[in-house]
């Protein structure tokens, strides 16, 4: 109260210095009213959310406004804490690439996980709302809203979630599916996938662990282990790798599991549940599940071209990343193996960004392809040229997030 009061004294003071012709009891009355205009416009922004409604919580604090978290007949709750449990810059890790050792090298040196080159479904979220549903997935039970936290958005929930992925057409034979994942506290077990219905293969991924769990012709199998080096605030990422009855299992750049003589439908729906978690919730992002196509002599003897995304890159870089080890292994073994084979190294891009910016990456990356088969594999340099074209030549529309994910690609053709 002595501290109100000395607030209004000094207040008056300085109100009467600058306004010299109005009376002290005005000035104290001004201030009076300011301070009581600001508290009423805090009440008026103030929004009332249900202890378990952590969607209307993630709105408010999207949105800048105060939280009370209230019972079923709208009176505060004494313990408010509930308002604050919201992931911050400071709760989690952003989520990284991987090992900063270049490919082949350190972390990188016995992965073998390629990515499938044509995208069947991607989401990071970027299109959607803060604070509601994703509308790339269907959610059928619990409770699961989009957040954004240093400029990249996820799935966050608290209580855990059910929801569905649906995708244009049936798996194929050969597939990937990848993903960053984030929990911390809570009694889940990790986000599970689901593929196929009455016979399945699922695929479980936990703060710094993996699992994949199905059926063989004698019963069920199991694979999975820890990978070391995942901290509690640690973004990881998932992986899973499937080739007719055989799949891998990944976390960042280790394989933690891998099973064959597996039987599962492969259907056009995958099943996933988000687990519970305390504090901070999960984080979900960067789902990508993507067909894997033929080896690459064999489809540039088909067709004279191929396609990959398994060459990645920084950032508006031309720095190759660890994780596409095992695609520039196979691109270079079968230039080392095929020694009469000419290739024309092509970069392109999707439409994000200035034309002129998307074709001058695009001839670094396709350059910076060519001088690494050149240095690391010892191919003659007159095997190979480099071509950037920038978005001038999409195999998809620009107007989905799979159809921009299929335009930012490598592609090799053959002279």
């Amino acid at each position: 109260m002595k501290s109100r009061f000395l607030f209004l004294a000094v207040g008056a003071c300085l109100g009467a210095m600058l306004f010299p012709s109005t009376g002290s009891a005005q000035i104290g009355g001004m201030i009076r009213n300011a301070v009581n205009n600001a508290a009423q416009t805090k009440i008026d922004n103030m929004v009332n959310c249900a202890v378990n409604d952590q969607g209307c919580i993630s709105k408010a604090h999207a949105d800048g406004k105060p939280v009370t978290i209230v019972d079923a007949k709208g009176k505060p709750l004494k313990d408010q804490s509930a308002a604050s449990k919201m992931p911050t810059d400071s709760t989690v890790a952003a989520p990284v690439a991987g090992s900063d050792d270049p490919p082949g090298k350190g972390v990188w040196l016995n992965y073998d996980f390629i990515p499938g080159e044509r995208v069947l479904f991607y989401d990071d979220f970027a299109n959607d709302h803060v604070g509601d549903l994703p509308t790339h997935e269907d959610v059928s039970s619990g409770n699961v809203t989009v957040v954004d936290i240093k400029g990249q958005k996820y799935l966050h929930t608290v209580t855990g979630a059910e929801m569905t992925i649906d995708l244009s057409e049936n798996l194929p034979q050969r597939f990937t599916i990848e993903f960053q994942f984030h929990r911390r506290g809570g009694n889940g077990s990790g986000i599970a996938l689901q593929i196929g219905e009455d016979k399945e293969l699922h695929f479980r991924c936990d703060q710094g662990s993996a699992t994949i769990y199905g059926t063989g012709t004698n019963g069920s199998k199991e694979s999975g282990q820890e990978a070391a080096g995942v901290g509690e605030n640690d973004f990881e990422t998932c992986r899973l790798m499937v080739d007719g009855g055989y799949a891998k299992a990944y976390v960042n750049a280790v394989r933690v599991g891998q099973l064959n003589g597996l039987i599962f439908t492969r259907g056009d729906k995958i099943r996933v549940s988000l687990p519970n978690a305390d504090d901070n919730g999960s984080l979900t992002t960067n789902i990508r599940i993507a067909a894997g196509s033929k080896k690459f002599y064999d489809a540039l003897t088909a067709d004279g071209r191929v396609s990959t995304q398994g060459i990645l890159f920084d950032v508006s870089s031309d720095k190759i990343r660890g994780e596409s080890t095992p695609t520039l292994k196979e691109i270079g073994d079968m230039l080392t193996q095929h020694s009469e084979l000419k290739l024309t190294i092509e970069g392109h891009t999707d439409n994000t960004g200035s034309a002129a910016g998307n074709l001058t990456l695009s001839e670094k990356r396709a350059a910076s392809v060519r001088q690494y088969l050149i240095d690391s594999y010892k191919i003659d340099a007159a095997r190979l040229k480099s071509a950037g074209f920038g978005s001038t030549k999409p195999v998809s529309p620009n107007d989905t997030p799979e159809g921009r994910q299929n335009n930012r690609r490598v592609e090799l053709v053959k002279n």
